[in-house]
């Protein structure tokens, strides 16, 4: 039987696979074409991925591994978070009903950290995620301009403050497809392929045809400003200063930054203005986290009010997965939730120094524009309620595979963060930070 299992190819077509289910995901073809709808197209992509690269994912799974993975580890410690905030409270339906979808979330997570193995799959996977979010922007920015009329793309309209002549003002907000319906979500994609189309625009390899990715990233720029999400225009920010930080040096950040708060009011609008004050949206959503964070004290602090119960104490989701992570998980939930970005953060920073140690110049040259994808995903899950989505754990993912990809060419060859003690007792440090930091900012602003 292993005579004619070609592992080689075996490989190869789980890795084609896979890139399809992660473009079905972001595309969503039968959204697009009604003709599509039913088609089990994202299914049949990750079973044929599953398929053929099972025995990578099962070499991820053994414990040696595991140990060299701690985002794994906090990983599948979420999926048992989920299931005993709800066996704490007896209710067996719920805990059956999120552990069967968060383990579909695992799955496409699992596939990418062991089929993303070499430096040219890393850019094969990122090109892939940055054409298809430019397909779908485009798309859904030509509906949004009335260029196009496709059926199953909607969006926002949304009352805003009050004009010259005291009426109330209306605006349209962009939406995207599938999981990036929510224009907050959609700005995820846009900022994470908007870093990646970067990447390949300093590419001196590509010669002359890598400025033809000035067309994506126009376009991903448009979306954003159609979005009208304040969120994203933040992470974007974000990001985009990281990157230059990384690449370029704290200077070139500070005149950066200069020149985009100059840039901001003439080209962002409504999504220039964040008011913490009473009655504009980020108190409102500072009074969400307090409902919620209200609630977690209580018997249920250490397994949380249960998954998918925020809205019943708040009535509203948190608006920040963090919030949301504590306060439905409870302390341990919450901490291992956070751990999914606290060990990426902690691998980061380690190598900010050390990665000129690596023997695979790509990796270096990699290194700020993988910062900067962690950096914008993380501010806008802090406006977002994104703990069990999928594209939340595509991202951690790709910084998992990053880090396995390091540690396999850095010299000497080591682990940057393994699941020990130590490393266990910062996150946990850190867990206490973070929570105490939200309880003292909400008594404060709220």
């Amino acid at each position: 039987m292993d005579r004619t299992w070609d592992r080689p190819a075996a490989s190869q077509i789980a890795f084609a696979m896979l890139l399809g289910t992660c473009a079905t995901m972001i595309v969503r073809p039968a959204e697009l074409v009604p003709d599509l709808m039913g088609l089990p197209i994202y299914d049949f992509f990750i079973s044929s991925s599953l398929l053929f690269g099972y025995r990578g994912l099962q070499q991820r799974l053994s414990w040696e591994n595991l140990k060299q993975e701690p985002t794994t580890m906090c990983l599948i410690g979420v999926f048992f978070a989920i299931m005993a905030s709800h066996l704490a409270r007896f209710y067996i339906g719920g805990a059956v009903g999120g552990a069967k979808d968060f383990f579909k979330v695992m799955l496409l997570f699992g596939l990418i950290v062991s089929l993303t193995d070499t430096v040219s799959r890393m850019r094969v996977l990122l090109a892939v995620l940055a054409l298809s979010a430019t397909l779908t922007v485009g798309l859904c920015v030509l509906d949004y301009l009335e260029a196009v009329d496709i059926e199953l793309i909607t969006h926002i309209s949304e009352t805003g403050g009050f004009d010259e002549a005291n009426v109330r003002t209306k605006y349209t907000r962009m939406r995207g497809t599938g999981i990036f319906q929510d224009p907050n979500d959609l700005c995820l994609i846009i900022v994470f392929s908007w870093v990646v189309c970067t990447y390949f625009l300093l590419d001196e390899n590509l010669k002359g045809t890598r400025f033809t990715l000035l067309i994506p990233m126009a376009i991903l720029a448009t979306g954003l400003l159609c979005t009208k999400s304040r969120g994203g225009l933040m992470a974007a920010g974000l990001g985009f200063l990281i990157l230059v930080v990384c690449k370029y040096g704290k200077q070139a950040a500070v005149l950066a930054g200069i020149a985009g708060l100059c840039a901001l009011p003439l080209i962002a609008g409504r999504q220039a203005n964040i008011d913490l004050g009473e009655g504009g949206t980020g108190h409102e959503r500072i009074t969400l986290w307090r409902d919620g964070l209200a609630a977690l004290r209580s018997p249920a602090i250490l397994f949380g009010v249960g998954q998918g119960t925020y809205e019943d104490y708040a009535g509203l989701v948190a608006h920040n997965s963090f919030v949301h992570a504590f306060v439905e998980l409870g302390l341990i939930g919450g901490t291992l939730f956070l751990g999914c970005f606290f060990f990426p953060v902690m691998t980061l920073w380690r190598l900010r120094y050390e990665r000129h140690n690596l023997n695979h110049p790509e990796l270096q040259r990699l290194y700020p524009f993988v910062v900067a994808m962690l950096a914008g995903w993380t501010m806008s899950l802090q406006s977002l309620s994104r703990v069990y989505i999928v594209s939340t754990y595509l991202m951690l993912g790709i910084q998992v595979a990053y880090a396995n990809l390091v540690a396999m060419h850095l010299e000497p060859r080591r682990l940057v963060t393994s699941w020990d003690r130590s490393h266990l007792l910062r996150l946990a440090a850190c867990s206490v930070l973070v929570f105490v930091f939200f309880n003292v900012f909400v008594v404060v602003f709220a």
